[in-house]
């Protein structure tokens, strides 16, 4: 399809072509409200971000999870197998009751009860006596010998398949599987150290680290596990253990139950001579102090003393009611309530308010010296002392009632200390009184308790019975507890998995570079005018990148810059802006590209457009185009040459060129004259409908601030994945210190995982690339038609597969 091909968007139809009309699809009124960002998005978690960075990071996770898989598995192979048996006991509340009382302390048979008391058991039956206890038994510890620790390994019991012959399919599976584990064990296994005799501390505390107390939920069912290298042994020590905690517990309560006995009748006399004590004190005090009877009333001192402390608690307020006042009227006594609701003051400051105005009125027109003037500053003088006389009386009030209520709380305060004295005596009498009848009541309830308990622990103490009991004694097992493989190499995979994923996101975070077009409007708040994919040059064309938008106008790359012109066609109300510069933070960042291949595009318009390279330190335009620099802007810029001599004709249809030139002394300077403006107006007026430039970079110099200040439409270039946010946050602080806005930003190099959106790479990508054999250079097209525009132009393309 040509340009002047009725169905393509042409700029026939008004001044800046047919899409300007569209003012309800501008990308202006978009930046107009771009200040006013949404939420931020560092306040929710972006699942699709973290997503993309770890299908980026995806060799790291999967060499990291291998890693931490071998290492489980090397692990494992070198654990020594540990068999484990179980002993099942029942531990009741309490033993079955013979009389109708116990010598247990009675408590709250509720739940919290009955869990502490199940607890108490368990941790019993890890106490370092039943330990010691259950040693002894089995002979594990030998004096002066090597000992066989539980936890030390022993010889490891041969699995025939002879001994899985009670569930012959499941079993033997299991043998099979048990013979190759441990010939693959073997490889990895270490030599055997000898034994050497270990203490017996270290015996009890290797016992008590094999076993293990478990109480079943909701039931009173306990499960006492232990762990060895020897299957026998372990079995040996579940069963010992249990019928060793039975014993113990029987003999716990019989020798609970002498030294209760033992300890009431020794509590009994101490309580006795106590209780006589007490009877003979508080008889000789009532004696002594000629008690009687003490009733609940007070005496008169006492209500007297109460009567004058509310009295105190009132004159205490009236008091700092009255030196607050004080306080208050003497810090400024004119705007005190006393001084601002009095007539004289408030006569004699209406008075001198009228003086002062006149004074100020006459004083325009007499000297100060003036006789009416002199006497009108009496006058005020005059009203100012008679004002200072009345505050001063109103202070000197206010000053008498404050010293009348602190000699009234004085007076009250001497009286309370004298009533206090007299209260204290009584009360002292009182108190002491009570205490003796108190502790007489005490011990003798104290003494009719252990009479009484003193006669149930004698009858109960020859009944042994007992709330511990086996019900499943501990069998020899017949396969090692542990390792287990498949946890092992699970749990390495996981935390493979984790450290990988762990080790990418720190990966990303360390990495400052835009890894995202969320980035360009999430956290800069510009529109994104366009996502260019990452493209390889054609190793057969020996050309750059950007001319694949002329040589290839199907490709996915063309698309992209293609879609990229429609979005500055709606980015005004009229239109794309007639001049425009393309600019970036440093060099290698697309800049150039963005330029040549924009101004490619409007040129398939039918429009003429005029590209200039206005980046004169290192101009690059005339390499990509294949023109000459002998002369150039800095020529037009530095001369009054004419503008048509230095514009040069491209292999592009519609497309000329201004070249940078040579590398003036002072490029800022050139670019600060009105010289750029005439030569702006001259090319315009030579037919050029679009001028793009090629700007130089942002960063380092005031090239880019000095030429975007005349030009004002500004395209901002970021690399994916190079350039660093602090740059672009560099680069937009400049530009807004110089009182410029970007129209938005193009991300150019963008790869999958810098976009979200699948579907135009999906739709667009493969059907766009044309597939054909390179061309020799004879036949290689000097020129190719545009490709019509999409249907809806303003959406914009995603990456697509196009890795040409």
């Amino acid at each position: 399809m040509a340009p002047n091909d009725p169905h393509y968007p042409s700029a026939a139809s008004g001044p800046m072509g047919e899409l300007a009309l569209r003012r309800e699809a501008v990308l202006s009124d978009y930046m107009m409200v771009r200040g006013e960002p949404g939420p931020s998005a560092e306040d929710r978690i972006d699942l699709k971000a973290i997503w993309r960075t770890l299908m980026r990071r995806k060799w790291t996770i999967i060499g990291i999870a291998a890693l931490g898989t071998i290492a489980a598995t090397a692990y494992t192979l070198q654990i020594t197998p540990q068999y484990e048996s179980a002993a099942l006991l029942q531990i009741d509340r309490s033993a079955q009751k013979v009389v109708g009382f116990t010598t247990d302390v009675e408590v709250d048979e509720g739940p919290l009860s009955d869990q502490l008391q199940l607890r108490t058991q368990v941790e019993l039956l890890k106490s370092r006596s039943l330990a010691e206890r259950v040693i002894n038994e089995l002979g594990l510890y030998k004096p002066g010998g090597e000992t066989t620790p539980p936890t030390q390994a022993a010889p490891e019991p041969a699995v025939t398949p002879a001994a899985a012959s009670s569930n012959e399919p499941l079993d033997q599976a299991k043998v099979f599987v048990l013979t190759w584990w441990n010939k693959a064990r073997a490889l990895f296994a270490s030599d055997p150290e000898p034994q050497t005799p270990v203490s017996r501390a270290a015996t009890v505390a290797q016992f008590q680290q094999s076993l293990s107390v478990e109480p079943i939920r909701n039931s009173r069912l306990v499960q006492v596990r232990v762990v060895d290298p020897d299957p026998e042994r372990a079995a040996n020590i579940a069963n010992a253990t249990a019928k060793a905690f039975i014993a113990s517990n029987i003999e716990r309560k019989m020798n609970s139950s002498i030294y209760a006995r033992e300890f009431l009748e020794d509590q009994i006399r101490q309580t006795k001579v106590k209780l006589e004590e007490s009877e003979r004190v508080i008889n000789d005090y009532a004696k002594k102090n000629e008690i009687l009877n003490l009733g609940d009333k007070g005496s008169a001192t006492t209500q007297t003393f109460v009567d004058f402390s509310a009295a105190l608690a009132k004159a205490e307020q009236d008091r700092i009611r009255a030196e607050t006042l004080y306080n208050q009227v003497k810090l400024n006594p004119e705007s005190a309530p006393q001084a601002v609701t009095n007539e004289a003051i408030r006569a004699y400051k209406e008075q001198r308010a009228r003086l002062e105005a006149d004074y100020a009125k006459n004083r325009m027109v007499f000297k100060p010296e003036y006789p009416a003037m002199v006497q009108a500053r009496a006058q005020i003088e005059e009203l100012d002392t008679r004002i200072k006389t009345e505050v001063n009386n109103i202070l000197s009030s206010v000053q008498g009632q404050y010293l009348s209520a602190k000699k009234a709380e004085d007076l009250i305060r001497s009286r309370v200390a004298s009533s206090r004295s007299e209260v204290l005596s009584v009360q002292d009498r009182s108190v002491d009184m009570n205490l003796l009848t108190r502790e007489l009541d005490t011990n003798r309830q104290v003494y009719d308790s252990l009479l009484q308990r003193l006669k149930e622990v004698s009858v109960t103490a020859g009944i042994t019975t007992n709330n511990v009991s086996i019900v499943d004694e501990a069998s020899v097992p017949m396969f090692p507890a542990t390792p287990h493989l498949k946890l092992n190499l699970g749990l390495g995979l996981v935390l493979g998995l984790f450290m990988g994923m762990l080790a990418a996101l720190l990966r990303e975070q360390m990495d400052d570079s835009v890894q995202n077009v969320n980035d360009i409007e999430g956290q800069y708040h510009l529109p994104l005018l366009g996502l260019i994919p990452f493209t390889k040059p054609e190793k057969h064309y020996n050309e750059p990148v950007a001319l694949l938008a002329h040589r290839a106008p199907r490709s996915t790359f063309a698309e992209s810059y293609r879609s990229m012109r429609t979005a500055l066609q709606f980015s005004t109300a009229d239109g794309a802006p007639q001049r425009f510069m393309v600019t970036s933070c440093g060099k290698g960042e697309g800049k150039s590209t963005t330029a040549l291949a924009l101004a490619i595009n409007f040129a398939q318009l039918g429009e003429k457009v005029l590209l200039i390279d206005a980046d004169m330190r290192k101009g690059w335009l005339h390499k990509m185009l294949g023109v000459s620099n002998e002369r150039g802007l800095s020529n037009l810029l530095s001369s009054d040459r004419p503008v048509d001599v230095e514009i040069r004709e491209t292999k592009v249809p519609n497309l000329s060129l201004i070249t940078s030139g040579p590398v003036p002394p002072d490029p800022v300077e050139l670019l600060m004259g009105s010289r750029l403006s005439t030569v702006l107006e001259r090319a315009h007026a030579l037919g050029y409908h679009q001028i793009v430039i090629d700007g130089p970079p942002l960063l380092g110099l005031a090239d880019a601030i000095v030429l975007g200040n005349q030009i004002q439409h500004i395209v901002f270039a970021v690399k994916a994945g190079t350039t660093r946010k602090d740059s672009i946050k560099d680069g937009l602080r400049r530009m807004r210190n110089a009182g410029l806005a970007p129209m938005g930003m193009v991300l150019t190099h963008a790869r999958d995982e810098h976009t979200s959106d699948y579907e135009y790479a999906t739709y667009y990508g493969q059907g766009y690339e044309e597939r054909r054999p390179p061309p020799t250079p004879a036949a290689r097209p000097q020129q190719q038609a545009p490709v019509p525009l999409r249907n809806d132009p303003r959406v914009e393309p995603t990456l697509g597969p196009n890795r040409a």
